[in-house]
């Protein structure tokens, strides 16, 4: 019997993305949050562009959406179906993810409209559209997305003291993968990600790092973001078989002292900070931790049937049917 496997990759350090790559028949992907220069690195991984088309958006801080106008042009490379976004509602209806989705095709209007102009054989399909798919975030544990097996399921977390912030869940034959998005410490995070195979939680740098910044910088981290040491602690309530702290940035420095304040909440246990191209691959017996290689100018080809895609579609052809995969497109969140 082929082993159930899921697979996730990380788009960039300090800025928010994740792919996860599930090994149902439809072959699904979906994005969790697209900041600035995860696009990039998703490009660089040689994911078929025209299999995008699934994105779920904790919160509308501009590092956890700004490249979104980039997949918005993703109808250039082969996509013939729309593209869908999930994502919170806002404390008014203007600061929700169907107001912002409204706000990118308006700021995208020119850009569509001249490369339909510029389409000699006349564009007929719809993948220049996007829906957006807007939930009450105030609602605890519900499930926004539940297609092929896969099913996707949201609860309110705390961030800038702002209605809108959400965790995700996303679970597929018996695997899981929780993202916490950016927030303080909260029981319904801990709640969601309880028992998950691989749960990636924001966390801050070490506190010799915060102390070089401004009052109001520390005020503002430590009121909006999660500190090793809780994050520790949260991993710890949580029990997941791979944690990993992540939008943060690291150095050689740093990196010792960030483990050291997380284990000191999380004594036992795999843990890993995230880098930009991880890949987790998420069996039931195992989890592994890879690294995406990529081509040196991995911008370097505008069309979707260059020799780096064709290669690599099919390098990734299913081998076994029954796999899930997470990468950071930005492989470190911020």
């Amino acid at each position: 019997m082929q082993q159930r496997q899921q697979q996730q990759d990380c788009l960039p350090a300090g800025r928010a993305g994740f792919l996860v790559e599930v090994g149902n028949k439809q072959q699904d992907k979906f994005i969790f949050d697209l900041g600035t220069g995860a696009y990039i690195n998703l490009w660089a991984t040689g994911v078929p562009m025209a299999q995008l088309n699934k994105v779920f958006l904790t919160h509308l801080h501009s590092d956890h959406h700004a490249d979104l106008a980039s997949l918005y042009v993703g109808a250039m490379f082969g996509r013939k179906q729309p593209w869908e976004v999930w994502g919170p509602s806002g404390e008014q209806p203007q600061y929700g993810t169907a107001a912002a989705i409204e706000g990118l095709r308006q700021f995208m209007a020119w850009d569509t409209h001249a490369r339909r102009r510029i389409d000699l054989v006349g564009r007929k399909d719809d993948g220049d559209k996007v829906i957006a798919h807007e939930f009450d975030y105030r609602v605890k544990n519900q499930v926004v997305y539940s297609r092929n097996g896969v099913k996707v399921t949201a609860t309110p977390v705390d961030h800038y003291r702002t209605g809108g912030p959400v965790a995700y869940r996303l679970e597929w034959q018996g695997l899981s993968f929780t993202y916490s998005g950016d927030t303080r410490p909260t029981d319904t995070l801990a709640q969601l990600a309880a028992g998950s195979d691989v749960f990636i939680m924001q966390n801050m740098g070490p506190i010799e790092d915060l102390a070089r910044l401004s009052f109001e910088s520390q005020l503002l981290i430590n009121t909006s973001h999660i500190t090793p040491q809780q994050a520790g602690h949260l991993f710890a309530a949580a029990q997941p078989r791979l944690a990993v702290a992540h939008h943060l940035t690291v150095n050689a420095a740093s990196r010792a002292a960030i483990i050291q304040d997380i284990r000191q909440g999380y004594p036992k246990g795999d843990l890993i900070i995230n880098e930009d191209l991880n890949v987790y691959d998420i069996t039931r017996s195992s989890v592994q931790v890879k690294r995406r290689l990529v081509p040196p100018r991995s911008w370097g080809f505008w069309h979707a049937e260059s020799n780096w895609q064709q290669q690599q579609q099919q390098q990734q052809q299913p081998q076994h049917e029954h796999v899930m995969q997470a990468q950071p497109a930005t492989a470190a969140a911020r």
